[in-house]
């Protein structure tokens, strides 16, 4: 009799467990049957689902190289990582300016940048500040609510935003007005000409009002 209380009880506690989200560095949170479903069935796993694994888990690996680069010579780990994340963006960029004809403006350029962070779930939203200028701006990645996530990381991937825009026009700069890792509630990329082309710069590029914001098409 009692054998079959205990019984119950096990599954009782392991009904309840499948429900909870399950809880795993770099994986989404779903419902532990879920996971369970397509563990067994792979193909059962919705696309979204797949895009969600792989955005989050390059932030996984991405943190965990650089602590381990960290630990195992001092600094280096976080210039290597950014290093290679800068080139990626820098080919990306230099194939959109060559085959695309992007990158005209720091308004091009910041529309480019969103919609990379648009990929990651990042929630970006242009806003052209004058012909001169233009900002992206995002509540923060979902990285940033990870205990594994910080400054280090957010640093090499911001590298990846430098590259793309170097790639699309080495005219545009990049500068961070604020960032969640540094304790603000927003991050603010600003784009615009570098001093010395900014009077160069021409005025009618843009076809937009200053101020005015340029939403990205969602793809969350």
């Amino acid at each position: 009799m009692s054998d079959r209380g205990g019984g119950t009880d096990t599954r009782r506690r392991l009904g309840v467990r499948l429900l909870l989200p399950l809880k795993a560095p770099g994986l989404p949170r779903v419902p532990g049957f879920l996971a369970l479903l397509v563990l067994r069935w792979p193909r059962l796993m919705p696309p979204t689902m797949r895009w969600k694994v792989a955005a989050k888990g390059l932030g996984l690996v991405v943190a965990t190289q650089l602590a381990r680069q960290s630990a195992e010579g001092g600094g280096r780990g976080a210039s290597d990582v950014g290093r290679s994340l800068e080139e990626i963006g820098f080919r990306q960029g230099s194939a959109l300016r060559e085959q695309l004809g992007l990158g005209r403006t720091p308004l091009e350029c910041a529309q480019a940048v969103a919609l990379a962070n648009r990929l990651y779930a990042i929630a970006a939203v242009v806003r052209a500040q004058s012909d001169n200028e233009a900002r992206v701006v995002t509540p923060g990645c979902p990285w940033s609510r990870e205990s594994w996530w910080g400054q280090r990381p957010c640093g090499a991937f911001s590298r990846y935003e430098t590259g793309l825009t170097r790639g699309l026009n080495p005219r545009v700069s990049l500068h961070y007005e604020s960032k969640r890792t540094r304790g603000d509630t927003q991050c603010v990329g600003v784009y615009r000409w570098r001093t010395a082309d900014a009077g160069s710069a021409p005025p009618a590029t843009l076809g937009v009002s200053p101020h005015q914001d340029i939403d990205q098409p969602s793809h969350h």
